[in-house]
């Protein structure tokens, strides 16, 4: 959308509801009031023929009757209106347009044409559409609550933008009960025209943003939300997602095992992961993360994650709450501990969590700890555990104490400082809360939601890859997805993949003939187009040393493949040199137009459906990524050595990988995925044995 249509739609300077009616409960007559009732200084037109006025204001008949050209018009009539609607609105010369009913893309295919029928207006006439089916926005600084829900609180302004694809979330977080603020409260609904990237993009351009959260069912424009969100890493404006589907919704993919190792919510892990996007995993995280990021916008110079509490059974609550988490707690430096040692018992042990309780606790010495900690330049974030519940009692006097020994710290401190109660219960204590206040320190609540905010807002920014392009012709990537197995090992070859030397064969005497050329043992495969995977379907002989071998072998895969039908003329027998042992993996990619090109990698061959656990990463990769990828699966360890066998070529299996994903990158929206299962690395080398392509 062009920038003056969505400041229309985001800002509009004058507003047509039509729908407003006497009834106090019409939907038109709750966005007049809202407007009203939030302070928007703009004129307000209700359009109903059937009303003189409505809540005190001049009713207009139509859109077309209006008496100026209006930058918005409300939509509150039912969905078969729509279309007609946007018709007259586009032909008054009105450029954005609110649309709360459902019964459009949501309503089956009769909606469905309605929607196309106001998203081809709006195409041809360069109108806003907000919605349909949703709520409509709150823009809080200016003042604009084009709203629907009868009862609005109104939001406190603040650095907070709101982008929800649900308008009952929306409802729940502007409550802000942690009262953050917000700059922005907007609902996408369908989305027929302005998308979430779009609202996106104008968030993050808004210097009054300065955290963005998402509820999301999809992504719709995926190009443009991903630039958006990479405009956002720049400006140093974090997003926080929630996003639904982590269950798997199931592809039908030809290549089974990717399919299944990189499952549609892993895609969209991976994909905020490289755009610097945190995924949280329910409102409450999205909650307390907002809260962490927007209290403390400075940027942290190191990763490192203290906490210190009163209790040493919190300590250790805490540090199994972080490792369940995958919150790394770092080691406590040796001059740390040597600083922090005289505020200790001389017996006590000195780790991280830190139980401050030590000698007893005062002032005094707590303030030694947190000088003691603060200069640590490895450490980044300091959490401060406490039992303050709002409703009082418990540790309230020592919390206080705490909090006002941080505020002073707070200033000269180069870490993130923060508290969080252990428990939820009756939320954060108003008293603690004021202390922290002045020095703008966050104060979560619930020691599993803040520790995951913590992890969250700790993560360091996506490491980009250099990898050099790899671009291939058309005619290249069409060979490949339509030739034989024979070409397209041939192919992955030339591409970097070290692949097994392959040869088709049309007779046992030429199988022989060939198999004395490749020498003993031998593998005799075959394949056609549609035989996805050879060994299931008896089209594989493993093993062969003679030339008996391989003729009994030749006769049982022709058989075999007479049997299974198909194109005969497509079916290729071939011969392979049996690979040497060694560690088998999988190597797969998966090409998503708009999202990117996914690799895969795990521990394959026999075990890729048993051990089903696999590195995933948006691509291309270098080397280093390549060998993170393998360290965080099973196969990293088996690459090692294990049971007396000398460590693994993890180096040719890491080049492979980068190999594998710079074709990835090259063949997106050309080929849907590409497997080799196994890859088997050798103590020396890595061979590629099978290849399935879609």
């Amino acid at each position: 959308m062009a920038d003056f249509q969505l400041e229309k739609l985001i800002k509009p300077q004058s507003i047509a509801v039509v729908g407003a009616s006497e009834r106090p409960d019409a939907i038109g007559t709750r966005v007049i009031r809202n407007l009203r009732s939030f302070g928007y200084g703009g004129r307000i037109y209700p359009v109903n023929p059937r009303y003189a006025e409505v809540e005190g204001l001049k009713c207009v008949p139509s859109l077309s009757a209006l008496p100026e050209r209006v930058d918005a018009a409300f939509l509150t009539v039912p969905a078969a209106q729509g279309p007609d609607l946007v018709n007259e609105a586009a032909a008054a010369g009105i450029r954005a347009v609110f649309m709360n009913a459902n019964g459009f893309a949501d309503g089956g295919d009769e909606g469905t044409a309605l929607q196309s029928r106001i998203e081809s207006t709006a195409e041809a006439n360069g109108i806003a559409i907000c919605g349909p089916n949703n709520l409509g926005l709150i823009n809080v600084h200016d003042r604009i609550a084009a709203w629907t829900p009868r009862y609005m609180m109104e939001p406190k302004q603040g650095p907070l933008a709101l982008i929800s694809q649900s308008g009952s979330v929306a409802i729940v977080l502007a409550d802000d009960e942690r009262n953050i603020g917000f700059s922005y409260i907007i609902t996408a609904g369908n989305e027929a025209v302005v998308s979430v990237a779009d609202y996106l993009r104008h968030c993050v351009q808004d210097d009054r943003v300065g955290v963005i959260l998402l509820y999301l069912e999809t992504i719709r424009k995926v190009d443009a939300f991903a630039a958006a969100a990479r405009e956002a890493l720049e400006r140093g404006k974090p997003i926080v997602a929630l996003k639904l589907g982590r269950s798997e919704s199931g592809r039908a993919l030809v290549q089974a095992h990717t399919g299944s190792l990189a499952g549609e919510d892993r895609l969209y892990d991976e994909f905020f992961r490289k755009l610097g996007i945190i995924r949280v995993r329910d409102l409450d995280e999205m909650i307390e993360t907002a809260l962490l990021l927007s209290s403390n916008p400075k940027p942290i110079k190191a990763r490192g994650i203290v906490t210190v509490t009163l209790s040493g059974g919190e300590a250790a609550l805490i540090a199994d709450t972080a490792s369940e988490l995958g919150v790394d707690l770092m080691p406590l430096s040796a001059e740390t501990v040597k600083r922090l040692r005289p505020a200790f018992p001389p017996h006590a042990t000195i780790r991280n969590p830190v139980d401050s309780w030590g000698l007893g606790f005062n002032a005094e010495r707590f303030a030694m700890i947190v000088a003691a900690l603060t200069a640590d330049p490895e450490i980044g974030t300091i959490a401060f555990s406490v039992d303050a519940p709002g409703a009082g009692g418990a540790d309230v006097p020592y919390a206080c104490t705490m909090a006002e020994v941080c505020v002073s710290a707070a200033a000269s401190a180069d870490q993130r400082l923060v508290f969080f109660n252990n428990s939820s219960g009756t939320g954060p204590n108003g008293e603690v809360r004021s202390i922290l206040q002045e020095a703008n320190v966050p104060y979560l609540s619930g020691m599993r939601t803040a520790l995951a905010a913590i992890g969250y807002a700790q993560r360091e920014a996506p490491r980009p890859a250099v990898v050099e392009e790899q671009a291939r012709p058309a005619q290249w990537i069409e060979r490949v997805a339509t030739g034989s197995d024979t070409t397209r090992f041939r192919m992955l070859a030339e591409a970097g993949l070290p692949m097994a030397e392959c040869a088709s064969v049309a007779s046992s005497a030429d199988a022989v003939r060939i198999g004395q050329r490749l020498g003993y043992p031998l593998v005799l495969k075959g394949s056609a187009p549609h035989l996805a995977h050879k060994s299931d379907l008896g089209l594989v002989r493993i093993g062969l040393k003679t030339p008996a071998e391989v003729e009994a072998a030749y006769r049982d895969i022709a058989a075999a493949l007479a049997r299974l039908g198909g194109d005969r003329a497509a079916a290729v027998i071939y011969l392979q040199k049996m690979a040497q042992p060694g560690i088998e993996l999988i190597l797969g990619i998966r090409n998503e137009p708009g999202f990117g090109s996914f690799i895969v990698v795990g521990v394959g061959g026999l075990f890729v459906e048993l051990i089903n656990k696999a590195a995933l990463r948006l691509g291309p990769v270098d080397v280093v990524e390549a060998r993170n990828m393998l360290l965080e699966t099973p196969a990293g360890k088996l690459l090692g050595g294990v049971r007396g066998h000398a460590p693994y070529d993890i180096a040719a299996a890491a080049d492979a990988i980068v190999a594998l994903s710079r074709l990835g990158a090259a063949t997106l929206g050309k080929l849907a995925s590409i497997e080799i299962n196994p890859l088997i690395v050798h103590e020396s080398g890595a061979t590629g044995v099978d290849v399935l392509i879609e």
